[in-house]
């Protein structure tokens, strides 16, 4: 008789355990995306400390191969520049290896001066495609490539690659 069962246990195992690790997955791209708005938030709001804590010890930007430190006075001088500004941007784009706590993420973006008008954009925002198109009509792009690890439980930035728009596609 135990026998009989012994093929349905396993398929029963086996389904919990991927639902189990889809449930993980899901949580990683919830968190990853939360990572970023968190990130555009604070940027808004000019909290150079907040960003980088969201960075690895050994954080790299390109392009420029800059530290942590260097990617600071950017960020200091890309503040100064634009003073008071929003930060709009779609859902990520997220590529998980979850066996290795390892994720990619493009995250196409404009950053524009506070009081700049712009089109409407909320209803693209699971449509990073259409997004893009329509938000490249009014303002200029920038495209973030992010490789992040999870650390401690935590997700955290441990590359970020900047490239522009230029109309024909992303150059760094």
């Amino acid at each position: 008789m135990i026998n009989r069962f012994r093929p349905w246990i396993a398929v029963i195992l086996s389904g919990i355990m991927l639902s189990f690790l889809s449930c993980s997955l899901r949580d990683d791209e919830r968190a990853l995306t939360e990572m970023v708005e968190k990130a555009a938030s604070m940027a808004e709001r000019h909290e150079f400390g907040g960003i980088m804590d969201l960075a690895t010890e050994d954080f790299r930007a390109y392009p420029g191969d800059l530290d942590r430190r260097g990617a600071k006075k950017v960020l200091f001088m890309a503040f100064r520049y634009y003073g008071e500004l929003r930060i709009i941007h779609p859902q990520p784009s997220i590529d998980l290896e979850a066996a290795d706590d390892f994720a990619s993420m493009m995250v196409p973006f404009l950053i524009v001066r506070k009081d700049q008008p712009l089109p409407e954009l909320k209803d693209l925002y699971k449509k990073p495609k259409e997004w893009l198109e329509r938000a490249g009509e009014h303002a200029d792009l920038y495209r973030f490539k992010l490789k992040a690890v999870k650390a401690g439980g935590e997700w955290l930035v441990k590359e970020a690659y900047l490239e522009r728009f230029t109309g024909l596609g992303f150059n760094p």
